[in-house]
């Protein structure tokens, strides 16, 4: 599938970049064991962290309708990542676009947060998560496995990672 090396949230703004655009096409031949995606690995991740960003805590919702919240693979799809929790986040739209950019990561330790040194602008209501743990999900069971943790921060992270103070 062509424009499936990126992540779905960054993907239009690779293409754009780059002034190409997605059209379908149909491949003869194409191997029908491709991988394809979980459709219930949306639904298991936002349930293990309760339906709210694990970095800023988004839970909005219209009724029984979930706004705004998204579940974003640590170790992408695209580079053989499983849909399995542990290398899912709930992440709202924007925490999820610069993770997938790789402005923050997250140590695997202590699940603290660690943003770029080259995020700049004015990034001050990113930054405020600097140093912090995610809000985990709720079992062990559902926590973030350190081998996609450390492949999210040697592929997508930009380092070095700033300091805590």
């Amino acid at each position: 599938m062509r424009g499936a090396h990126f992540p779905e949230s960054i993907r239009q703004d690779v293409l754009d970049a780059v002034g190409l655009s997605l059209e379908p096409t149909y491949v003869q031949g194409g191997d029908p064991a491709a991988r394809r995606r979980n459709p219930a690995f949306r639904d298991k991740v936002l349930l293990a962290y309760e339906y709210r960003c694990c970095v800023c805590g988004h839970d909005l919702r219209l009724k029984q309708q979930v706004i705004g919240l998204e579940a974003a693979h640590i170790k992408w799809f695209q580079a053989g990542g499983p849909d399995i929790e542990q290398n899912g986040l709930a992440l709202c739209p924007l925490h999820h676009k610069v993770f997938d950019l790789g402005a923050f990561t997250i140590r695997p330790s202590d699940y603290v947060i660690l943003f770029s040194q080259h995020l700049l602008g004015n990034a001050e209501n990113l930054l405020s998560y600097h140093g912090s743990a995610i809000q985990l999900p709720q079992s062990a069971a559902y926590l973030p496995k350190a081998e996609f943790l450390d492949w999210h921060e040697d592929q997508v992270f930009k380092k070095p990672e700033r300091d805590i103070v």
